[in-house]
């Protein structure tokens, strides 16, 4: 059985960088020692060219703004809806069981197949629509640990 836990909440964000101050001033405040620690990455995936910062809080539930930087789905996203609470994620140390299991209970998957970023291939995801769980997409994606400004892979987890 996988291993699970809540990891964060994520917000699409229109200007990465104005997303992150105005987050340390509100997280300076109500969470000190998680606006000390902020991971930052990019990719693609989906086609879709996305930045991405994260208020690092370990073993605690973490924030994490995203930009998207190519006009695609989720640019039109933002355009017609503003900025929003986008999903909620939990991790899992074997992904694709999590996702079979879900399946198994009936629950529907948005992708037939789980995808992941271009710059960190072993990180896969997929999500539970929003109309399912009313109006919030939930990531379902392969845990990581974070060294310093980098997601990594936690050791003995598949890949």
């Amino acid at each position: 059985m996988p291993e699970m836990r809540l990891d964060h909440i994520s917000f699409l964000v229109a200007n990465l960088d104005a997303a992150v101050e105005k987050w340390k001033k509100i997280l300076g405040i109500l969470d000190p020692n998680q606006a000390k620690g902020i991971t930052y990455g990019e990719g693609i995936e989906g086609g879709e060219h996305m930045k991405w910062a994260t208020f690092v809080n370990p073993g605690g539930c973490a924030i994490q703004l995203f930009e998207p930087v190519s006009a695609g789905f989720l640019k039109r996203i933002l355009e017609k809806r503003g900025e929003m609470v986008h999903h909620v994620a939990f991790l899992s140390s074997d992904v694709d069981t999590t996702v079979q299991q879900l399946r198994d209970a009936d629950i529907p998957m948005v992708q037939e197949e789980n995808t992941a970023p271009d710059t960190m291939p072993w990180l896969k995801w997929n999500f539970i629509p929003p109309d399912y769980v009313g109006g919030v997409l939930i990531e379902v994606a392969q845990r990581y640990n974070v060294e310093g400004n980098e997601w990594v892979p936690v050791p003995g987890d598949p890949q």
